[in-house]
């Protein structure tokens, strides 16, 4: 890729960059967040076949997943480089996609049900997922001029974004032509195998970064790796108390809420149900495309401020504001607007997801392939990002049983208190970025400052 070699020449050429290391990430967003509405159809073509806990499993089979992908390919990531571990990402995603729509209905009392088959398959993809995190951060980190590199990562991030918004209007666009349901949730399902076989044979192309052959010249067994590894992470404990916890507190609410958006919606504005399957699912759909139409803003802001405003200032600032919305959205939800002003909760929720991307969910992505030195660059991305997969997991297993318990405003509440959380620990832990990457290699340890 150019960008491991230089300043890209031109904006095809950084276009195509972008969507080459990004591609994992537009996968992911449409794979984690399409899964909303395919539980939304799979409810209506057998309503008394999924039930509550079924639909936590399928929403947190591939996390958990994830959470495992990221430890086992950062680690390997640093040991045996980012090209072919990067390679092997792909390859699982594309297994795991197309094998979860083609799963089958069993008898009742089968011991593998639908929904255990669904769950497999999205572990698979899971491991997939989870392992781009650590990969395509670090190799846009290593890869991009000083100058360009938070530019660079954002837009690389932003990828997420796009497949938020695909999955939405993908459904939209079956439905549009009226295939059946049945035929929607499998396809859409399938249809996530698609970003990352189109860039697998590009991706086999690669060279590793500059920065990754310097500080592997010396080729060592996995257990002199391991011990090297181990007292870089000792000595950058503090950062990495940041960036685990950080982002483990962004990912108990983006996930949680983002999981069960047809559910807000509906809580926050009943009546809209009209007895017809295909229209109720158009209409969390539509919800959902709002959603994302607010959200993908927050994701440009980033790559175009990013550098300005500084990590550090992005992701306090981020923080509080998704606190002030999350408090703002239960407060109007107790209230029991009138369905005229409906609209000011759904733009306060909305809002939730702009100042998480153009805020924490940006950043959290962004430091950890920043902070780290190269040896263990992609483990300690990998273990940041597993922490975040943690929260998503905790948020979306929670959400069902505590708005059962407690009601949706008090989860959105609880949301705010959980972004104030966040707040604190970006005080306490949270450094900026490294000018210049090699600069970690020979900074051990770093300065007890959480904001230098």
């Amino acid at each position: 890729l150019g960008a491991m070699k230089g300043t890209p020449q031109s904006w095809s050429a950084y276009t195509y960059q972008v969507v080459i290391v990004g591609a994992g990430f537009l996968a992911d967003a449409y794979d984690l967040f399409v899964v909303d509405l395919v539980m939304s159809i799979l409810h209506r073509l057998h309503p008394g076949g999924l039930a509550s806990a079924d639909k936590s499993l399928i929403a947190s089979a591939t996390l958990v997943g994830a959470v495992a992908g990221q430890v086992v390919f950062g680690v390997l990531g640093d040991w045996i480089g980012r090209r072919w571990t990067f390679l092997v990402t792909c390859v699982l995603i594309v297994l795991g996609a197309f094998l979860s729509g083609c799963v089958v209905w069993t008898e009742p009392g089968s011991p593998l049900t639908l929904v255990t088959q669904l769950a497999l398959c999205r572990f698979l993809l899971g491991v997939g997922v989870g392992g781009e995190y650590p990969l395509a951060a670090t190799i846009a980190a290593e890869g991009a001029p000083p100058g360009q590199r938070g530019r660079f990562i954002a837009a690389v991030f932003s990828m997420q974004g796009w497949g938020m918004l695909l999955s939405c209007l993908l459904v939209l666009l079956l439905l549009a032509v009226g295939a059946p349901l049945e035929w929607i949730w499998r396809s859409v399902l399938m249809f996530g195998a698609i970003p990352s076989a189109a860039v697998i044979f590009i991706r086999s192309k690669m060279e590793e970064t500059e920065i990754f052959k310097e500080a592997h010249e010396e080729q060592n067994s996995f257990s002199s790796h391991f011990a090297t590894a181990l007292g870089h992470i000792r000595s950058f404990w503090r950062p990495l108390v940041g960036t685990t916890m950080t982002w483990l507190l962004l990912d108990v609410t983006f996930y949680g809420t983002g999981s069960f958006k047809h559910r807000i919606s509906s809580s926050l504005a009943p009546g809209h149900t009209s007895g017809d399957p295909r229209q109720e699912v158009w209409e969390e759909a539509k919800v959902a495309s709002l959603c994302c139409c607010l959200a993908i803003p927050g994701y440009l802001l980033s790559v175009a401020f990013i550098d300005r405003i500084g990590r550090y200032n992005l992701q306090l600032w981020g923080f509080l504001a998704m606190a002030v919305n999350f408090f703002a959205v239960s407060c109007l939800s107790s209230m029991r607007l009138p369905a005229s002003a409906h609209w000011c909760m759904f733009v306060c929720f909305g809002f939730t997801f702009l100042f998480s991307n153009f805020g924490p969910n940006t950043t959290t992505f962004m430091l950890p392939a920043e902070v780290y030195p190269t040896l263990v660059r992609a483990t300690c991305h990998g273990l940041s990002a597993a922490a975040g997969k943690l929260g998503a997991v905790i948020g979306t297993v929670a959400f069902s049983p505590c708005e059962a318990a407690f009601g949706i405003e008090a989860v959105l509440g609880a949301c705010g208190c959980v972004c104030l959380l966040g707040a604190l620990f970006t005080v306490g832990f949270t450094r900026e970025a490294a000018e210049d990457l090699r600069e970690l290699d020979g900074l051990l340890p770093v300065k007890s400052d959480a904001r230098q």
